[in-house]
């Protein structure tokens, strides 16, 4: 059976109609879905979304309650949920550590972990290039 992690960019665009990847998000999902592919993320990938979710500077707002409601429904009801652990920590640490990268990939390199950990068969996201030069072992990272 297939196995596709959603990253964050994947899911908020795919709950928010207001973004302007909204369809393509939403297409993607629901295509590997009814593919009948097992569709997960991580859990960090649950705290970026409620981040992301209420921070958006949009004409409607995504007000918390509602971030709340969307990520019950869409994420904790719909997906599988991959817990992180110290070990995949430590091995998002050393890959972007060992490849000289800074910043905010290291949450990249987290979910791409966890994928190979699950041996995902896809990892859907919009930020293709972080996840390509973090060089994927066995995923393939699309954008849908």
């Amino acid at each position: 059976m297939r196995t596709v992690l959603l990253d964050s960019s994947v899911l908020v665009a795919g709950m928010v109609d207001q973004l302007r990847q909204h369809g393509r998000a939403l297409d993607g999902w629901i295509r590997e879905r009814d593919g009948g592919a097992v569709l997960c993320c991580t859990s960090h990938a649950v705290a970026e979304c409620y981040a992301t979710l209420t921070a958006l500077p949009l004409a409607r707002p995504v007000q918390p309650v509602e971030a709340r409601e969307l990520m019950r429904v869409n994420v904790l009801q719909g997906l599988k949920v991959l817990s992180l652990n110290q070990r995949d920590y430590e091995k998002a640490l050393d890959r972007v550590v060992g490849m000289g990268l800074r910043s905010g990939v290291v949450y990249d390199a987290l979910h791409l972990v966890r994928a190979e950990r699950e041996r995902c068969d896809v990892l859907l996201t919009f930020n293709l290039r972080d996840f390509t030069r973090l060089e994927p072992e066995g995923v393939e990272v699309i954008a849908p």
